[in-house]
């Protein structure tokens, strides 16, 4: 039923109206004579609407005559009818033909890129790779080398651990996972040094295997051995071992600032100012020919590239930049107040390199200066060091 309505749409339908005493007669009529009547809406005793297929219109004439039934034509519908409607608009016929045309050259191009799984990694540094190595906005998807692509792309940048890249529709999506840089842990069997990670004094060694080379409050420096996987015995002899032990150090971190007593502080007035800029690949139209109205400002902008379906991008790029004015301000600061501020704007700096690090002591140096101050802050810190090296067989 819904596919010969379907067909009557494409062909073209008729809203009839049928007026008369013998609308019973009429009905059984069409029946006989296989005539598709369907939205079929009595009105009391003698009036009838209904639609039909054009094709069949003219065979219910006859039937009218029979019956003593007038008929009307309420509307014309059907994709038929539109097309001998506007037979002599020419343009209107032969846009969508020239869209179609158009959207399938340009599903035949790149149009974006996107790059997903990328938490640490700049997304510029990433795309900037992927262009210089074969995947560019605007070249032809036939040309495009996904497999080598990826490869290339693993192979430059050893904090990746798996890459993927697939075309859908206009879209190249570079799917990656970022590598976790853990050390190497050596299994238990394997011989090895402790070697230190880090420079400062040690605090405190508990060596469980392995011999020590350093005791506490020895300076020692990142790469140094500190507990030799070769232990000798008087009787036992030279053997190697896996060495382990728990060692602390005593390192310090340190920050410095130099705050002038006179500074000028940038502040938002809540004004600004919107234009539109519109990219068709390479070429810019910008819609806003006159200078900022504002003296002083920060600009933003932010671009969206148009798509037509879920992965159907179009060559075409909208900007949106957002100029903010800004207004300078001179402060004079109080020598107290301005390092009280400095000395903590350098602890939250500190407390950020800290974190989890037993903080032992601190010791804060301030100097003052024609029209400056300078702050600066040490740490004192206990902190775990030690890492595997594998023996040499």
């Amino acid at each position: 039923m819904l596919f010969k309505k379907f067909i009557n749409y494409l062909v073209g339908y008729v809203d009839i109206i049928v007026e008369g005493y013998y609308i019973e007669r009429f009905i059984n009529k069409c029946t006989l004579e296989n005539i598709f009547l369907w939205n079929i809406d009595r009105d009391g005793e003698c009036l009838l609407r209904a639609c039909i297929s054009k094709n069949e219109f003219r065979k219910i004439k006859k039937i009218c005559k029979v019956t003593n039934c007038k008929l009307k034509i309420k509307n014309k519908k059907g994709l038929s009818f539109k097309i001998h409607k506007y037979r002599k608009r020419k343009l209107f016929l032969i846009l969508p033909m020239v869209f179609l045309i158009i959207m399938f050259v340009l599903s035949r191009f790149i149009w974006n890129i996107e790059i997903v799984g990328n938490n640490t990694i700049s997304k510029d540094e990433l795309l900037k790779i992927i262009n210089e190595n074969g995947i560019t906005i605007g070249m032809s998807k036939d040309k495009v080398n996904i497999d080598e692509v990826a490869n290339k792309l693993r192979l430059i940048r050893d904090d990746l651990s798996w890459v993927g890249i697939e075309i859908k529709g206009t879209n190249v999506i570079v799917e990656v996972s970022e590598a976790n840089k853990k050390p190497d842990i050596l299994d238990k069997d394997e011989y090895c040094n402790i070697i230190s990670d880090k420079d400062g004094i040690i605090e405190s060694i508990n060596v469980k295997n392995g011999t020590s080379l350093v005791t506490k409050g020895d300076v020692i420096k990142k790469g140094d051995i500190l507990v030799n996987g070769i232990m000798t015995g008087e009787y036992t002899g030279s053997r190697k071992v896996h060495a382990s032990a728990d060692i602390t150090i005593r390192t310090w971190i340190s920050e410095e600032k130099r705050a002038p007593l006179t500074q000028n502080i940038e502040e938002k007035t809540g004004k600004e100012e919107n234009y539109y800029e519109i990219s068709i690949n390479n070429f810019k139209i910008n819609f806003n020919k006159s200078l900022s109205k504002f003296e002083n400002y920060d600009t933003i902008k932010s671009s969206n590239r148009l798509k037509l379906f879920n992965n159907f991008y179009l060559p075409i790029e909208i900007t949106k930049v957002t100029n903010i004015e800004m207004k300078s301000e001179q402060i004079d600061y109080d020598i107290n107040d301005l390092k009280d501020k400095t000395i903590s704007e350098i602890k939250d700096s500190l407390n950020k390199k800290t974190e989890g690090k037993d903080i032992v002591n601190e010791n804060v140096i301030t100097e003052e200066k024609n029209g400056f101050i300078e702050v600066k802050i040490i740490y004192e810190v206990l902190e775990k060091v030690g890492v595997e090296q594998k023996l040499e067989p």
